[in-house]
């Protein structure tokens, strides 16, 4: 049993508290004041530094430079910002900007207050390749773009300047290609960053025809039907449970998921796989719908694919055997939460069971470490004495070669997958034959294993990585590229359109 599958069930605990505040109309109490805002930024900053010294390992990794540097320079720059927050947007704000530049998606901020309302300035924009258009319009207000309309520039900066400058310090990761395309969204989306402010005027191309607009921004209209363009905008909707045949010999599963809340889902879906397997591997095309799959527990990853293709083909698949390990911040908190949820453990799993003795282990390794001063606990399969290997460089080590079994499979991507559904790729990809289709996956940091702090204000809460990987197959935001991309609107019905032309035509 890996580390992620043990641990997930149990984080899943731990993330109620957060879920908790979207049943609070209100949340926390908020400052009332500026200096009010900026004293509850300058605390909880310090204490969000706090944390990331003593309860992850960015600040003490000599592996990671680019961290160690981030920690201190990201620091400098949140300060400077803290100085001039005034109001709830600029408190949010200077210290989201400090947690997106570590650039690991398991190192996170949440608000655990209710933010402003969003908003737009009457009309959503989508990726085109490189450029931005616009994909959707508040048809009642003619000062807006025409729909296919590209952006040239806004306020004298190129769609690309500007989201360098006034979104990725902030919000999503230019090195993910799901993020790039999620920017050309939420270029027109106000959030009420006063450190990265919306466009105010943008110059487009309606047809060959320039126009200048300034554009009005007003809160997002009530309802669904904005977000729904949102989504289909940016990156679609995920794939929803479910096993269906599109036509004849073509089997579509669906799995949006790998997290334990949905552990009765995926094993229906896992029993339903079976009960068809020889069929499917019998016809024409398998596709495996992992849209808005952003991971979960790994070992659902291996028991679909042991589904899909049998024990014999998924045990004889090499793997990665690099010699790694797994360092643990050694932190009387990180310990103290490993106690506080193996009760928990004990109850899903069992006393005597190995998910348990794993966390008994670990508690006791890191308690070791502290006693001994050590800021690390490396944790090795037993007897394990080789050098660690470098990380990186296992999505280049796909096979070629025929297909195990007659039908073609196709893993189709629209940019979240990730974590876990990262694991169920490093097992499909490495299937011959098997191709990924739609977008790059995304990509995980070398940190891994999150614990949630909430900051002193209790307006935010931080997410905080444990741990940290040695001798990984995936380096950092390592991702599997596609072999057929996909370029139009991610809307499902276009989607599965276009899969259906590439099975046809393959």
């Amino acid at each position: 049993m890996t580390l992620r599958t043990i641990i997930v069930a149990a984080l899943a605990c731990a993330s109620a508290a957060g879920a908790a505040f979207a049943q609070d109309q209100q949340g926390p109490a908020q400052p009332q004041t500026p200096e009010a805002w900026r004293v509850a930024a300058e605390t909880d900053l310090e204490a969000l530094r706090a944390h990331l010294l003593n309860d992850t390992p960015v600040a003490l990794d000599s592996e990671n430079r680019a961290m160690q540097r981030w920690y201190e320079r990201g620091y400098r720059e949140a300060r400077n910002r803290v100085r001039r927050v005034n109001d709830q947007g600029s408190y949010f704000y200077a210290l989201l900007g400090y947690t997106n530049g570590f650039h690991d998606p398991h190192l996170s901020l949440s608000a655990q207050m209710r933010l402003a309302p969003a908003s737009w300035p009457g009309f959503i924009t989508t990726a085109d390749g490189d450029n931005v258009v616009v994909f959707y319009r508040d048809e009642a207000d003619a000062n807006t773009p025409a729909i296919g309309a590209r952006v040239i520039s806004c306020d004298g900066r190129s769609p690309a300047a500007f989201r360098d400058r006034n979104i990725y310090p902030f919000t999503l990761n230019p090195g993910l290609a799901g993020d790039r395309r999620r920017s050309a969204t939420r270029l027109f989306m106000d959030r009420h960053n006063p450190f990265g402010p919306a466009p105010r005027r943008c110059v487009f191309d309606e047809n060959g025809t320039r126009r200048t607009i300034t554009l009005t921004w007003r809160e997002v209209p009530e309802g669904n039907d904005y977000w729904d363009q949102y989504s289909r905008a940016s990156l679609g909707p995920g794939a929803p449970f479910d096993i269906t045949t599109p036509a004849e010999g073509v089997t579509w599963i669906g799995v949006p998921t790998l997290d334990n809340g949905s552990g009765e889902q995926l094993q229906a879906l896992i029993d339903s796989i079976g009960a068809n397997a020889p069929a499917m591997r019998a016809g024409r095309a398998i596709v495996i719908d992992v849209r808005g799959n952003g991971g979960g527990s790994s070992e659902w990853g291996v028991r679909i694919a042991r589904a899909v293709w049998g024990d014999d083909i998924i045990d004889a698949l090499p793997g990665d055997d690099r010699p790694g390990a797994v360092d643990w911040r050694a932190s009387a908190g990180n310990r103290d939460y490993i106690a506080e949820f193996t009760p928990e453990l004990a109850r899903q799993f069992g006393e005597d069971s190995e998910a348990v003795e794993w966390a008994h282990r670990a508690h006791d390794g890191i308690d070791a470490a502290i006693t001994r001063g050590d800021a690390f606990w490396r944790d090795r399969d037993p007897g394990d004495a080789a050098p660690i290997a470098a990380s990186g460089g296992y999505t280049q080590q796909r096979p070629t070669g025929p297909s195990p079994i007659p039908a073609r499979v196709y893993v189709l991507s629209n940019g979240v997958c990730a974590s876990a559904c990262l694991d169920m790729a490093d097992i499909m990809l490495h299937i011959p034959g098997v191709q990924l289709i739609g977008a790059d996956t995304s990509g995980d940091g070398l940190l891994m294993e999150i614990r949630s702090a909430t900051l002193p204000s209790g307006l935010v809460q931080v997410g905080l990585p444990m741990k940290v990987y040695r001798g990984r197959g995936r380096g950092a935001l390592e991702s599997y590229h596609a072999d057929v991309a996909y370029h139009g609107v991610w809307s499902d019905e276009a989607v599965r359109a276009w899969v259906m032309e590439l099975v046809q035509a393959q």
